[in-house]
């Protein structure tokens, strides 16, 4: 903001040195004359120069002058010379056309010095005035750009507040009606969200409370369950989505264990794949917010189950950075060119390897945004262990 100030200034400041010499030079004013002046102008003007004791005759063959001077000489005209001490001599051509009358000397007046000090409190005035006119202006911007930046963070509480002087005043009522609009409209979402959520949610825990009452050896039972959690899994993919895209999520750190966070989103999952899912994990507790991690930990799983053959591997560790989690599978893996479209929202891959829950693409899409929120690094390749894919989120410190 102050480079774009800068800018401004120098480039009033160019115009008006530019208009001010381009005036000075093709435009000079005419010389100002004192009384002196006026007086030897009426000396050399009058009949009776022959007996004039202020006049003093010379031969024109005497006198060099310029064509810019002999000019007007020879057309009747009274010219001035200034000689080498500063003083000021007026000539003008006799009757007769070959002797000259001149008056003087008289001491010329000091106008350039005063000239140059009014011209430099001119421009001084002209400098303070643009700094008090701008200044403001520039005070406002700087509100301008800081509250826009808060607004790219979801801070949507009123920012501007110019005085009623300000030129700016419209676009800041402006901007504080549109603030106030964005979090109106992020809360009735975020309400919104909240109840579907609610909605959805309460009766397909229900129906799973129901199959618990069910006879283990129904032939129905493990079917129908695997669609509940399957629906389960979907809905809360798209309510999660859509939050991520509205409202960034409270983030609150915590010490937690490693089963506290694990093994919830391991039994959605085994409840209805075959699958060896494996632990690697020494450490005794985990500093991470738990529903971002359980988040990001049921995606990856989600997309680990859908193309696992037998196994799933999940790695915990410690690093000098932080903590990683590592979730790798024994399928065909991620082709390189296929990673960065993968964690843009409803994309999708197929494969025949691809079992039970299929979800609707949103599950990278959702662990990249999350990331970006719980300053986390996250990363696609292939296992060099399982041959399988990959994935690998740094929660650093």
């Amino acid at each position: 903001m102050f480079r774009l100030y800068f800018y401004l200034y120098l480039t009033l400041a160019v115009c008006l040195s530019s208009a001010a010499w381009v005036l000075e030079t093709y435009f000079p004013s005419p010389p100002a004359h004192s009384l002196e002046q006026q007086l030897a102008h009426h000396l050399l003007s009058v009949e009776s120069q022959v007996d004039n004791a202020l006049i003093k005759k010379s031969p024109l063959a005497s006198f060099y002058l310029g064509d810019a001077l002999k000019q007007p000489l020879l057309r009747g005209e009274v010219i001035s010379v200034n000689d080498p001490e500063g003083n000021v001599y007026f000539h003008r051509l006799a009757v007769d056309g070959d002797t000259i009358l001149s008056a003087g000397p008289y001491v010329q007046t000091e106008e350039t010095a005063s000239q140059s000090l009014v011209s430099l409190v001119f421009y001084s005035s002209v400098a303070l005035a643009v700094v008090i006119f701008t200044g403001p202006l520039l005070i406002d911007l700087s509100k301008l750009r800081r509250a826009s930046s808060k607004i790219s963070n979801a801070d949507f509480s009123p920012q501007v507040q110019f005085s009623r002087f300000s030129l700016l005043k419209s676009i800041g009522d402006t901007f504080d009606n549109m603030a106030q609009a964005l979090y109106n409209r992020n809360q009735s979402q975020r309400e919104l969200i909240n109840a579907v959520s609610h909605d959805f949610l309460t009766p397909i825990s229900r129906a799973k409370f129901a199959l618990e009452a069910v006879d283990d050896n129904n032939h129905y039972r493990h079917s129908i369950l695997q669609d509940i959690i399957e629906l389960e899994l979907l809905v809360e993919e798209f309510l999660t989505y859509a939050e991520l895209e509205q409202c960034e999520p409270r983030i609150l750190i915590k010490d937690y264990s490693p089963d506290e966070l694990l093994q919830p989103c391991i039994a959605k999952f085994m409840s209805y794949c075959q699958l060896d899912i494996r632990i690697d994990c020494q450490l005794e507790k985990i500093s991470v917010d738990k529903q971002s991690f359980q988040r990001l930990l049921q995606n990856l799983l989600g997309n680990a189950v859908r193309f696992a053959k037998q196994h799933i591997e999940i790695t915990l560790k410690h690093t000098k950075k932080g903590t990683l989690l590592i979730i790798e599978d024994d399928g065909p893996g991620i082709p390189e060119a296929m990673r960065a479209t993968l964690m843009q929202p409803f994309s999708k891959t197929a494969s025949v390897h691809q079992r039970g829950y299929k979800g609707v693409g949103l599950g990278l899409s959702i662990v990249k945004q999350l990331c970006i929120w719980n300053n986390a690094q996250f990363s696609l390749d292939n296992s060099s262990q399982l041959t399988g894919a990959k994935a690998s989120i740094h929660f650093l410190r």
